[in-house]
């Protein structure tokens, strides 16, 4: 007999399924199998798996500095320690693994605190009343710029202060176990935190006090159906580590930061799970989603992936049914080749200290680039950075310092990364999608060279990379590139660098791949650009004039010229199909 469903403040996307499915069980043993092995029953239990009663789970994502002055604050209001941001690391870890035993809050009764820790502190009260409703409705809180053991445990601290963890106790009774419903997920951004992040996740994963946080939410994940096994999310940062390091050194920091990653929490007994924080263009991880998973190194193949998706992306992979089935079915596929196959050729291994011979040689010359003394007068010249300063893009602002119309204190370490490869399409250079790799590869021997090409063709990591390097090549447009690069002030001194690297990558990648053209393995994708070009170089030099009058034009003029460079940043975005 079917029990009366609950409708009160429990029921939740578990208890749905296990109606719906009781529905099945009852229907099946009535002999109506046939009819609800299929049909609407059946989606419906699908739907209902995947979506629940919440839609889709949310992530938290907020700075580390945050958390750190938000912990300070309130250390500080409790009585504990007014110089916990002065502490070294050992300090700061004594002081927390205290305050984590403690079941006791350090807010005193109404404690004045600053609007960010207040902002920081209701965020969190949300996420709590959001999984009492609905467990699975939050799923992680990510940490951008993780960089030590403290900044998980500041989370965690702060998630105690709110009533979202609860440490484990002793009473009369019996021994109460620790209480976490939210994973606590690092972001590993830069190239030297993916360098660290091997080292840093096996140090917080040993830590007491995050261990019994990770067995919180593994007996969480119990309760609602999943493995109830301890389980580790570490998101990936693309962009900012493209940014940092160029091209081919992001990529071979991720790619051995994961790998490396991948051994040290098997090591544990730990499931794990990589999020990967793509963007939408080669500069900042885009590609095609399905390669690039077939890419992943063999510790990395779990079984189980997360990324994001962004921007034009989302239209062009999700808008039409087809095309998304066709999508998804690829990523799909490629996550269960991988998870069946942990070899790596033997030509691979060979190339790996190639590879980080590369990434090194790489980089110097893309920070020789962007370090040089006269490139950020140049950029700021050249590119219409200023004018996507004020276009209503992206999540967060342009800059970490920029407010709308002040962009004087704008500086390469403030800007962020999607404003910052945005430009570089617009001037039809696209620099973060291949620069440094010739350099790289001419500086390697011969010997090495024929390493390269045989590794290349075991269509893994090498192939993924230097493929996209020369669809972004194929898309820059030199005659037009260099107009951009010339108009603006020290334009003699920048661009004999950016059209020498130009030429040695094109003639590196050609020499490794053996092909003849940069696209001649894909001439749909070569004929497409051809058609673009004569169309979206009229919209460039449009903007090459307006961006002159601009620089030198008074304020009122200026002012007049901004919805012409918006348009035309608009249009030159629309005909590259890629905001950044």
């Amino acid at each position: 007999m079917l029990h009366r469903i609950r409708h009160d403040e429990s029921y939740n996307a578990k208890s749905l399924v296990d109606d719906l499915t009781l529905f099945q069980r009852s229907l099946t043993e009535m002999g109506l199998g046939g009819t609800v092995e299929r049909g609407p029953l059946a989606d419906a239990i699908v739907r209902a798996r995947v979506f629940g009663l919440h839609l889709a789970a949310l992530d938290i994502r907020q700075h580390s500095r945050v958390h750190e002055a938000a912990v300070a604050e309130l250390l500080s209001a409790g009585g504990v320690t007014d110089g916990y941001a002065d502490m070294d690391e050992e300090a700061r870890l004594a002081v927390l693994e205290t305050e984590l035993a403690t079941p006791r809050p350090l807010r005193p009764l109404g404690a004045s605190l600053s609007e960010m820790t207040s902002e920081t502190l209701a965020t969190l009260d949300v996420v709590r009343e959001a999984v009492s409703r609905e467990p699975n409705a939050i799923r992680s809180y990510v940490i951008s710029m993780t960089d030590s053991v403290s900044d998980m445990l500041e989370v965690l601290l702060l998630m105690k202060e709110t009533g979202l963890y609860r440490p484990a106790r002793t009473t009369a009774g019996g021994e109460t176990p620790a209480h976490s419903p939210v994973r606590i997920v690092p972001l590993f951004e830069t190239i030297d935190d993916l360098e660290r992040g091997p080292a840093l996740t096996g140090r917080f994963l040993d830590h007491p006090a995050y261990k019994a946080h990770l067995g919180a939410v593994a007996r969480h994940a119990g309760t609602l159906g999943d493995s109830g096994e301890p389980f580790q999310e570490i998101m990936l940062g693309y962009s900012d580590s493209n940014k940092d390091g160029g091209f081919f050194m992001a990529n071979a920091a991720l790619h051995r930061a994961q790998d490396e990653i991948g051994a040290v929490v098997r090591e544990r007994g730990v499931g794990l799970c990589f999020f990967h924080g793509r963007g939408g263009t080669v500069g900042r991880g885009g590609g095609r989603a399905g390669r690039a998973i077939l890419a992943t190194p063999p510790a990395a193949r779990t079984g189980q992936i997360r990324f994001t998706e962004q921007g034009e992306v989302i239209s062009f992979r999700y808008a039409l049914p087809s095309i998304a089935r066709r999508h998804l079915e690829q990523i799909l596929n490629a996550t269960m080749r991988v998870r069946a196959t942990t070899d790596r050729p033997p030509e691979v291994v060979a190339a790996g200290p190639i590879y980080a011979k590369m990434a090194a040689r790489s980089m110097a010359a893309y920070r020789d680039l962007i370090d040089g003394e006269k490139f950020w007068g140049w950029f700021t010249d050249a590119a219409p950075i200023a004018t996507i300063a004020g276009l209503p893009i992206a999540s967060r602002p342009v800059s970490r310092v920029h407010k709308q119309g002040e962009g004087g204190g704008m500086t390469f370490d403030s800007l962020r990364a999607i404003p910052w490869v945005f430009s570089w399409i617009q001037m039809r250079m696209l620099c973060p999608g291949w620069y440094g790799v010739g350099t790289a590869i001419e500086s390697l021997g011969d010997d090495e060279r024929a390493t390269l090409r045989a590794a290349f063709t075991q269509g893994t990591f090498l192939e993924t990379v230097f493929d996209n390097a020369m669809q972004e090549m194929a898309r820059v447009r030199l005659p037009i590139a260099r107009r951009y690069a010339m108009s603006a002030s020290d334009g003699g001194a920048i661009w004999p660098l950016i059209e020498r690297e130009y030429e040695h990558t094109e003639a590196a990648l050609l020499d490794i791949s053996g092909r003849e053209r940069l696209m001649s393995h894909s001439d749909a994708i070569e004929r497409a650009i051809a058609h673009r070009n004569p169309w979206t170089d009229v919209l460039n030099l449009i903007q090459i004039d307006l961006l002159r009058r601009a620089r030198e034009a008074g304020d009122d003029e200026r002012e007049a010229l901004t919805p012409l460079l918006q348009a035309s940043v608009n249009g030159i975005a629309a005909g590259m199909q890629s905001t950044g």
